[in-house]
C-alpha cells in the first residue's frame, strides 16, 4: 500500500488506457459547519482499455463507499487501500464510478477550507500539482492521461462557485442549497482542473482581439477577478486587468496561437502553498499578492511577473503538457522565461530582467551547487521526487538557460520553433525530443541537440572569467577566457555572451567598450582586449544572456566593492552584486567585505529589485556566514548605515520603505548583542516610534513622512518582543487592531518569538504535534520559534528535532512535512558542527527514509557545512567542518 505513484506504474497505465470524459460531482453544502470534516465526491470516468487487465485509479479519501465498473458493483472495502481503488477492465469501452467521502484540507493540498478571522466567512479552493487531485475526486492522476472534465458542485446558495469551464446553470436543490453545473473543459490533465467555492467577491472585465476568433471573427475573453470579502478593497483591478490584457496580446502574438481556454478568471486565495497555479480558465494565486500595506515597485513587478508566468502556462504546460515529470522543465522553465520576456517587453516593468538576474538566478546558483543537483531534464522516478523538483533548477536555471538558447539560435528561430511545437502537439503530451525537433527545423544552422546535451542533460554551472596579463604601464598583454564546471566535472558548454569594459570617470563608472564572446572550449583567447588599458571593471555576461557564475578579476573585485553604486545601468549593478555574492558564498571573498559593500550602498541604490534582493542576501550572510567574533561589528555597521540612510531617504519612496523594513529586521537581530551600544538603542527607539505612532499616521523623526501601516507595526512589535521590550498585552492589542487573517498569523509569530522558555516549548509542541494547524499557521509558529533570542532557549530542541524527524514524514502530508523539516532545522543551534554531525548521523542511520526527505536533509547539511567553513574562514582558522565542496 503506497501513495507514491511511480513512473513505471504511470507508463503501464498510459499504455493500457485512453481516457474520454470525467463527470465529477462534489457536494460542499456542509462546508460552513466546522464540525463536518468531509464532503461527498462522485466520479464517473469513461475510457478505452487496450486489453483485459487489472488496473487502479487514484483516490485519497476518508472513505470510499461505492465502486462500480461497467455496471458491476465491487466491494469498496476490498478495492480501496486508502490511496487507490483496484478494478478490472475489459478491452474496449469502460465506465467506472467511484463514490467517496473526501476530506477538507488544512495543508493547502486537495480541497482547502479556510474560515476568515475577519468575518468568519468560508472559502474553499483546490490545489493539485503534482498529484493531489486524487484528494478531491477519483482520477488517473498523471499528466499524460488527459481527458475532458465536467464538474458540478453543490454548495450553499450564498457561495460563489467557480471551475475551469464556463458556468452552464445553477439550480436550487434544497433550501439555501444550489447545484452549479459547468461546461466540459477542453482535453487537459487532472492536475490543472480546479474548483473554488465560498464568499468570494467578483470583479469582471472583457478582453477583445480583432480577428483572432474562428473564421476571422473577433475573439472575446471574459475576465474575472476574485478574492475573499475582507480583501475586496485591495483587489487592484485596474493594475491586474491591465497586465492580463498586455499578456494576452503578447502571448497570442508570440505563439501565433489564440488563447484556447474560453474565460480567464484569476482568483486570490488564502493559505496558499504556491505563488500561483496555472489552472486553465481559473488561475489561482496566493492572496498575499493583494497588498494591504505600502509596497515597493519590486512587489508590484513580482505580482505582474507571476500573472504572466501563469499565463505562459496556458500554452507551455496546459496546451502541450509533458508526458511525465522528467520533463517538468517543458512547462516551468518556459513559463519562467516567457513570463520574464513578456514582463520586459509588454508591461511598464521593462527592466524586469534586473530582478531576475539578482534574485531568481541566485536561487538557481544555490540549487545547482547542492550534492542533490540534477540536470534540467531530470530523472523523476515517482511523484514524491516530482514534488521536490519544483526547484531553482527547474524554474530559474531552466529559464536562464532558455535565455542563453535564444542568444544562441536567435529570437526568431525560438519563436518559430515554439509555434510549430504548439501546432504539432496541441492538447497532447510531449517530451524533450518533441520541442527539439520543432526548434531544429527553425534553426538548421545551429546544433540544437548538442546544445541540449550540454545544457539540459548535465549538472552544475560554468564558472567563467577572463585572466589578464598586464605590463608595468597597465596595458593588457594577454587575455584568456576560461570556463570550468562548478561541480568539478569536465562538462563544457557553448556560451554566447557580451563582455563590458568599465572605466572610472569622476563619480561615475562608465561603460567604455563592449564586445561579444562566443566559445565552447575550456579556454579561449580574447584578442579584443590585447593592447588596451586594464579596465577598472571587466564584466563578463554583460546584459545577462547566459547562465554562468561570473568570476571577477582582482582589480574588478576591488572596484566593485567600492563603486558598484556608480554603475548607471541597474543590470550591471545586479550582475556585479551577483558576482560578489557568489564569491562570498564560495569563500573567495570575506563575508564582511560583502556586508560592508552593501552597507555603503544603502540609500544610493534606487532600484527596488536590487535593494530587495540584496537585503535578503545580506541578511542571510549575516545570520549564517559571519564569524561570531565579526558578527557584532557587522550587524552594528549595517544597522547604523540603515538608520543613517533612512533619515535622508526621499519621503514616500521605495528606498525609504525598504530601508525602514531593513532597519526593523536588523533591530530584531540585535537582540543577540550583549554589550550596550548607541546604535542598538537608536534602532530600538526607531521600532518604538513606529509602534507608538497611530496606524495611518506618519513619522517625522528618523524617517521623513514614513507612513505607518500594519506591516511596519508588526515588524516593529516583533523586533521589540524578541528583546523583551513588548509582551502579551502588546501582541493582543495589535491583533485587535489588525483583526484579519494576516494579523492572526503575525500575532502567532510574535507570541512564539517571545524570549521565554515556556513560549518556545509551546511553539515547538504546537508545530510538531498540533495537526489542526493550517499550513500557514504552522509556518507562522515556526517563524516565531526560530526568531533571534538573547538566550539559548531553543537549544534543548536540537536533539528533539532529530528524534522527531522520521515522524515528520510519516505522520504528515508531504507539504506539512517539508515545512517541518526545513523550518525547524536547527541552524539556530549554538554548536554548528554538532548539528551537522547529527544530520549526517541521521542520514547514515536512515538509508531507507523517503528519497524526498533525504534530499532535504542532504541540502540542509550542505548549507550547514558551508556556514561552518565560512565562519571558520572569518575567524582566520583552517577551513573545515564540512564534507561538500563550495
Amino acid at each position: 500500500m503506497t501513495s507514491n505513484l511511480t513512473r513505471k506504474e504511470a507508463q503501464e497505465r498510459a499504455r493500457l488506457l485512453t481516457l474520454d470524459t470525467y463527470r465529477v460531482s462534489l457536494d460542499v453544502s456542509g462546508a460552513p459547519n466546522r464540525d463536518i470534516p468531509t464532503y461527498d465526491s462522485v466520479t464517473t470516468v469513461t475510457f478505452t482499455a487496450a486489453e483485459d487487465a487489472t488496473t487502479f485509479i487514484d483516490i485519497i479519501a476518508d472513505s470510499v463507499y461505492a465502486v462500480s465498473i461497467n455496471g458491476q458493483d465491487l466491494d469498496p472495502a476490498s478495492a480501496f487501500d486508502g490511496f487507490r481503488v483496484t478494478f478490472p477492465v475489459t478491452a474496449g469501452h469502460n465506465e467506472l464510478t467511484i463514490g467517496a467521502k473526501a476530506l477538507y484540507s488544512r495543508s493547502g493540498e486537495g480541497m482547502h477550507r479556510f474560515f476568515d478571522p475577519a468575518d468568519d466567512k468560508v472559502y474553499l479552493y483546490t490545489q493539485y500539482e503534482p498529484t493531489d487531485a486524487r484528494r478531491v475526486f477519483a482520477n488517473f492522476d498523471q499528466p499524460d492521461l488527459k481527458a475532458v472534465f465536467e464538474f458540478d458542485v453543490t454548495a450553499p446558495s450564498d457561495f460563489t462557485v467557480l471551475s475551469g469551464g464556463a458556468s452552464l446553470q445553477s439550480e436550487e436543490v434544497a433550501k439555501d442549497i444550489t447545484r452549479h453545473s459547468f461546461a466540459p473543459t477542453l482535453r487537459q490533465s487532472s492536475y490543472i482542473t480546479c474548483v473554488c467555492a465560498g464568499h468570494y467577491v467578483e470583479l469582471t472585465d472583457t478582453y477583445t482581439r480583432a480577428g483572432a476568433g474562428e473564421n476571422g471573427t473577433d475573439l472575446t475573453i471574459p475576465l474575472g477577478l476574485y478574492a475573499r470579502a475582507s480583501l475586496a478593497d485591495h483587489m487592484d483591478p485596474e493594475s491586474i486587468f491591465t497586465v492580463t490584457k498586455q499578456g494576452l496580446d503578447f502571448f497570442m502574438d508570440f505563439f501565433d496561437y489564440p488563447y484556447p481556454w474560453g474565460k480567464y478568471d484569476q482568483i486570490f486565495v488564502p493559505e496558499y502553498n504556491l505563488g500561483a497555479m496555472e489552472n486553465p480558465g481559473l488561475v489561482t494565486f496566493t492572496d498575499d499578492y493583494l497588498f494591504r500595506d505600502a509596497v515597493t515597485r519590486r512587489q508590484l513587478e513580482g505580482r505582474a511577473n507571476v500573472i504572466l508566468h501563469e499565463m505562459a502556462h496556458m500554452w507551455f504546460g496546459d496546451l502541450a503538457t509533458m508526458t511525465w515529470w522528467d520533463d517538468l522543465w517543458l512547462k516551468e522553465s518556459f513559463a519562467d522565461y516567457m513570463g520574464g520576456l513578456a514582463l520586459a517587453e509588454a508591461t511598464e516593468f521593462d527592466d524586469g530582467w534586473v530582478s531576475f538576474a539578482l534574485s531568481r538566478k541566485d536561487w538557481a546558483y544555490r540549487q545547482d551547487q547542492y550534492p542533490t543537483a540534477h540536470p534540467i531534464v531530470a530523472d523523476i522516478p515517482d511523484v514524491e521526487a516530482a514534488k521536490l523538483n519544483f526547484d531553482g533548477i527547474t524554474y530559474a536555471k531552466g529559464a536562464s538557460v532558455l535565455k542563453q538558447l535564444v542568444a544562441y539560435v536567435g529570437i526568431d528561430a525560438f519563436r518559430e520553433g515554439s509555434r510549430q511545437y504548439f501546432r504539432d502537439h496541441a492538447y497532447g503530451s510531449t517530451t524533450l525530443e518533441d520541442f527539439l525537433s520543432a526548434l531544429d527545423a527553425a534553426a538548421p544552422d545551429r546544433d540544437v541537440r548538442g546544445w541540449a546535451q550540454a545544457w539540459l542533460q548535465t549538472t552544475g554551472m560554468s564558472e567563467i572569467g577572463i585572466d589578464l596579463d598586464v605590463d608595468a604601464d597597465g596595458t593588457i598583454t594577454a587575455a584568456k577566457a576560461y570556463q570550468r564546471n562548478c561541480d568539478g566535472s569536465d562538462a563544457l558548454r557553448p556560451h554566447t555572451m557580451r563582455v563590458g569594459i568599465f572605466t572610472k570617470n569622476g563619480a561615475a563608472l562608465d561603460l567604455t567598450d563592449m564586445f561579444t564572446l562566443d566559445f565552447d572550449t575550456a579556454t579561449a583567447d580574447v584578442p579584443q582586449l590585447i593592447s588596451k588599458p586594464a579596465p577598472d571593471l571587466l564584466l563578463v555576461n554583460h546584459g545577462d544572456d547566459d547562465f554562468v557564475k561570473i568570476r571577477l578579476d582582482e582589480r574588478s573585485t576591488a572596484t566593485a566593492l567600492r563603486h558598484v553604486s556608480r554603475l548607471a545601468d541597474p543590470m550591471d549593478r545586479a550582475l556585479v552584486w551577483s558576482a560578489l555574492t557568489n564569491a562570498a558564498r564560495d569563500g573567495l571573498l570575506p563575508v564582511t567585505d560583502l556586508i560592508e559593500a552593501h552597507a555603503r550602498s544603502l540609500g544610493r541604490e534606487d532600484h527596488a529589485g536590487i535593494a530587495g534582493g540584496m537585503r535578503q542576501t545580506v541578511l542571510g550572510a549575516l545570520d549564517r556566514w559571519t564569524a561570531d567574533a565579526e558578527h557584532p561589528e557587522a550587524l552594528r555597521s549595517l544597522l547604523g548605515s540603515a538608520l543613517d540612510a533612512l533619515a535622508t531617504a526621499p519621503s514616500g519612496s521605495d528606498v525609504q520603505l525598504d530601508l525602514a523594513e531593513l532597519t526593523l529586521l536588523l533591530v530584531q537581530r540585535s537582540t543577540v548583542l550583549t554589550q550596550p551600544h548607541p546604535v542598538d538603542a537608536a534602532g530600538r527607539e526607531m521600532a518604538s516610534a513606529v509602534l507608538d505612532a497611530e496606524l495611518g499616521s506618519t513619522l517625522t523623526d528618523g524617517a521623513d513622512n514614513l507612513k505607518i501601516d500594519h506591516s511596519l507595526r508588526w515588524l516593529a512589535l516583533t523586533a521589540l518582543v524578541t528583546q523583551g521590550w513588548a509582551d502579551h498585552e502588546d501582541i493582543d492589542a495589535e491583533a485587535a487592531l489588525d483583526n484579519t487573517g494576516a494579523g492572526a498569523l503575525r500575532a502567532r509569530t510574535a507570541r512564539a518569538a517571545m524570549p521565554l522558555a515556556l513560549a518556545k516549548q509551546r511553539a515547538f509542541t504546537a508545530a510538531v504535534d498540533d495537526h489542526t494547524l493550517s499550513n500557514d499557521a504552522l509556518s507562522a509558529t515556526i517563524q516565531g520559534f526560530t526568531a533571534p533570542s538573547a538566550l539559548p532557549l531553543c537549544e534543548p530542541y536540537v536533539e528533539q528535532y532529530f528524534e522527531r524527524l522520521e515522524s515528520f514524514w510519516t505522520d504528515h502530508s508531504i507539504e506539512i512535512a517539508r515545512r517541518l523539516v526545513l523550518g525547524l532545522y536547527p541552524t539556530w543551534g549554538k554548536d554548528l558542527q554538532r548539528v551537522l554531525d547529527l544530520t549526517n548521523t541521521w542520514l547514515d542511520e536512515h538509508p531507507q527514509a523517503p528519497a524526498a526527505q533525504r534530499r532535504l536533509l542532504v541540502e540542509l547539511a550542505d548549507n550547514q557545512a558551508r556556514a561552518i567553513r565560512l565562519r571558520h574562514a572569518g575567524e582566520g582558522a583552517d577551513q573545515g567542518g564540512g564534507t561538500s565542496g563550495a
